[in-house]
């Protein structure tokens, strides 16, 4: 992120589909105060508490706030959810002029030289498939949203060394996974299940897991 954002002054931070809390978290050390909305229940039960920091149950396109609250909002590996016109118009009424946006992804590619991972990807999404996203995806980046003006676009690679269990605790927090825990799937049952699947790529070792990064940063027009 740049440095003219980062040490901007921001008194609300809002996080949109926060998930678990951690992006809130890293919102929190920018912010006097941020708060984090999800649409899953699930999440944010298991969001922990933190000082400086709230959450609220809400949908993107329906933001549960006044106009112009925030000075600042983050958004990860969200947006491909969204109906994109609705999020962004929305986004701009809650935020100050001048507010900054960050949206970054962090895309889980594959786990280097394991010959097997191809086969347990196709086994993981037979078992816990995909929910359905939002067709009309547009990039920010190549389209700006209206009220807004793109700051920086970045996108670059990132190999995390991961264990069994690490990688696992991963799974259980994508779309996939969540989306089999809020049909009634006991979140020990599709835990168990990940461990299981998982140990023969890793055999008793961390592995390298590549992932994909993009960050997309705007600034609220006035």
């Amino acid at each position: 992120m740049p440095e003219e954002l980062r040490s901007a002054p921001v008194r609300h931070g809002l996080d949109i589909a926060c998930g678990t809390g951690m992006s809130t978290r890293a919102l929190a050390e920018l912010a006097e105060h941020a708060v984090g909305v999800d649409i899953s229940p699930e999440m944010l039960r298991a969001a922990p508490p933190t000082p400086r920091v709230s959450h609220m149950l809400g949908s993107a396109d329906g933001l549960p706030f006044p106009a112009a609250v925030f000075g600042a909002a983050t958004c990860c590996s969200g947006l491909h959810w969204f109906d994109q016109a609705r999020f962004f118009a929305e986004l701009r009424r809650v935020l100050v002029p001048g507010a900054w946006v960050a949206l970054y992804d962090h895309y889980f590619m594959r786990i280097r030289t394991c010959p097997g991972y191809k086969a347990w990807v196709g086994e993981l999404f037979e078992r816990y498939p995909l929910p359905p996203r939002n067709p009309q995806v547009g990039d920010p980046a190549v389209e700006v949203p209206d009220g807004f003006e793109l700051v920086m676009n970045e996108i670059f690679d990132d190999d995390i060394t991961m264990t069994r269990e690490q990688f696992v605790d991963y799974q259980m927090t994508v779309s996939h996974c969540v989306a089999a825990v809020d049909r009634g799937a006991p979140p020990a049952e599709v835990r168990g299940w990940l461990l299981e699947s998982t140990e023969p790529l890793f055999e008793g070792s961390a592995r390298t897991v590549r992932f994909l990064g993009a960050l997309t940063c705007l600034r609220r027009l006035p």
